[in-house]
């Protein structure tokens, strides 16, 4: 049976209490990543835990793990290395408060990069270390459905993902919790060694947001029924020899977009597992 890692960008919304009911009811556990603070993206507006603590504390009372995304989702590149050491920093006192209202220890330091901008813009590894056989398979899934232009790699984008890589691994973070991913194209590249938390598959759920559509018009995925034929097309998700990590998103007015690929995705004999 595949097996799957469920993990939620962009907590928390209004539709956050919601949506931890229904993965309760699913008995479906999760890493929800987290925002610290309010931010507004393409007319998609965010209350981060500063403005909405509690769906969190009720969150972690239930038993799912938090992790850090910024504290206002900005792009890795376009700050500073001090900048984005600042937004992590900002975000992981959240989360530690949090954590101490519930009254539960935090398990794992996760932290996941917004928009997969790990400081080089869409240049998310190093593509030209690629062999041949993974350098499409990563450029789908890293790119495919990006809305950023695909920058030139440089030395010194390259050097920025070194040093937040180095910060966050001194810092104590980790994705050795990911276990049993074994696809060559994860454990013989650089996302095997990865401190910040990829997936091995997008669900592209985000472009079905209401809030998204005057942007949208020239999306990849325009309607419910393309999102889950991507899921079933996929030529990784419903192997068996190698766990997944799945990415999804909680934004307000998506979570009905959520619900319906979830259980789409259980229909399919995938089984979403604990870390």
């Amino acid at each position: 049976m595949p097996q799957a890692y469920l993990t939620i960008d962009d907590s928390p919304t209004r539709d956050t209490d919601k949506l931890v009911d229904f993965l309760v009811e699913q008995e479906i556990p999760a890493v929800l990543y987290c925002i610290g603070g309010a931010y507004e993206e393409l007319g998609l507006q965010c209350e981060g835990m500063e403005v909405m603590p509690d769906p969190i504390v009720r969150a972690i009372e239930r038993g799912f793990i938090i992790g850090n995304h910024t504290y206002t989702h900005q792009r890795a590149n376009d700050l500073t290395l001090e900048q984005e050491i600042e937004e992590i920093e900002k975000t992981e006192a959240q989360i530690e408060k949090l954590y101490k209202r519930a009254g539960k220890t935090r398990p794992h330091k996760l932290f996941r990069f917004p928009h997969i901008d790990r400081g080089a813009a869409a240049n998310v590894l190093d593509f030209s270390k690629l062999s041949a056989a993974d350098e499409p398979v990563l450029k789908e899934l890293f790119w495919s459905g990006l809305c950023v232009d695909i920058q030139p790699q440089t030395e010194a984008l390259l050097e920025k993902k070194n040093k937040l890589q180095a910060y966050l691994k001194r810092e104590g973070f980790t994705a050795d919790i990911f276990k049993g991913v074994t696809f060559p194209w994860y454990t013989d590249t650089e996302m095997a060694e990865a401190v910040d938390n990829l997936y091995t598959f997008s669900t592209a759920d985000w472009m079905l947001n209401p809030d998204f559509k005057p942007h949208s018009k020239d999306w990849t995925y325009q309607s419910l029924d393309a999102l889950k034929g991507k899921i079933d097309s996929d030529p990784w998700l419903h192997r068996d020899d190698s766990k997944n990590i799945v990415l999804m998103h909680d934004h307000n007015k998506l979570f009905d977009t959520f619900k319906a690929l979830v259980l789409h995705m259980k229909s399919k004999g995938v089984e979403f597992i604990s870390i």
